[in-house]
């Protein structure tokens, strides 16, 4: 496989499994996307679609008890290869911003103290004064005074903890960034400003990788969404594209429920009452759901790399 393209990270029919007492249960169940290099790509979806896993295989944090099938390449390297996995490979490149910053934060260490210990274990041979410096940098990109180094994890708002997160990030000095759900206990206005410290970072050179379930907010940071729905992508394309045309009904009813519209789309009320453990993953809730739907159907690309799993689509667009 020639790796000296310009994707930074490349998904080939990826599969994600966790071992349970039952077997194994697939999180991820085949899903292939490239992301260029110094873009915004999100993955977008509803609790247990798997945009999570997705996030910390490019993170290289999958646990243990995990179980890969397929290709995952992070930087030119193989993260995952079949059932091998080599997550050391994507260390010093790839920083995963978590959900709950407050909590991930040592609550008996001052900012400072965690800011020093990540600057001099990521830059070698620098003094105290250069890592003061690296440190007023990363605080500016993201926005925050310098007092807040004299602070504790439990002294910082949920605004603040974020953006002391994405800022320890930057210092380690990644080439990408793997955010999941960086906005979920944050209000609107709050939001708005860490969705905008984000898209500077992609402008500053870095890839940021996006998981969450709020599609407009993905729309407002990243450049190429895709819609995830019980593990399997179910819709990918150029933001504009699937806001201006959303095809799969899923994907209309995500947009529908982040904007409060009453549409044409789906409603929950109107599901339908099919009842299948085969097809296309979203049968049991699709209320356009015909006999072709209990075989599984593949992407098929409208156009501009907007594609899309759905067999009613196939009729319409293609």
């Amino acid at each position: 496989m020639d790796m000296s393209n310009r994707f930074i990270i490349t998904a080939k029919n990826l599969k994600i499994g966790y071992e349970t007492d039952d077997g194994v249960v697939w999180a991820v169940k085949g899903v292939s996307f490239d992301v260029i290099e110094k873009t915004s790509f999100c993955l977008v979806g509803e609790s247990g679609s798997g945009k999570t896993s997705i996030g910390n295989a490019i993170s290289g944090l999958l646990p243990p008890y995990s179980i890969t099938k397929g290709v995952l390449i992070v930087n030119n390297k193989y993260v995952v290869n079949e059932d091998k996995t080599d997550f050391r490979s994507v260390r010093g490149t790839v920083v995963r911003i978590p959900q709950n910053p407050s909590a991930a934060l040592s609550p008996y260490t001052k900012i400072s103290d965690l800011f020093m210990d990540v600057v001099r274990n990521a830059y070698n041979r620098i003094n105290k004064e250069q890592a003061v410096e690296l440190i007023r940098k990363y605080l500016q990109m993201v926005n925050l005074p310098e007092d807040v180094l004299n602070m504790y994890p439990h002294q910082l708002s949920g605004g603040m903890a974020q953006r002391v997160a994405i800022a320890l990030s930057l210092s380690i000095n990644p080439k990408i960034i793997v955010a999941d759900e960086p906005t979920s206990n944050l209000d609107a206005y709050l939001r708005g400003a860490i969705g905008n410290i984000l898209r500077e970072l992609v402008n500053s050179g870095i890839t940021l990788i996006v998981i969450t379930h709020d599609i407009l907010f993905a729309s407002h940071v990243c450049r190429n969404i895709a819609v995830m729905y019980r593990g399997k992508i179910i819709e990918i394309g150029r933001v504009e594209d699937i806001l201006s045309n959303p095809i799969h009904p899923y994907t209309i009813e995500l947009i529908e429920a982040a904007t409060l519209q009453k549409g044409n789309g789906p409603k929950k009320a109107s599901i339908a009452t099919h009842s299948s453990s085969k097809g296309c993953v979203y049968i049991n809730r699709c209320p356009f759901a015909f006999s072709k739907c209990y075989e599984e159907p593949n992407i098929v690309f409208i156009k501009n790399g907007h594609g899309v799993a759905c067999w009613r689509a196939e009729k319409l667009y293609v």
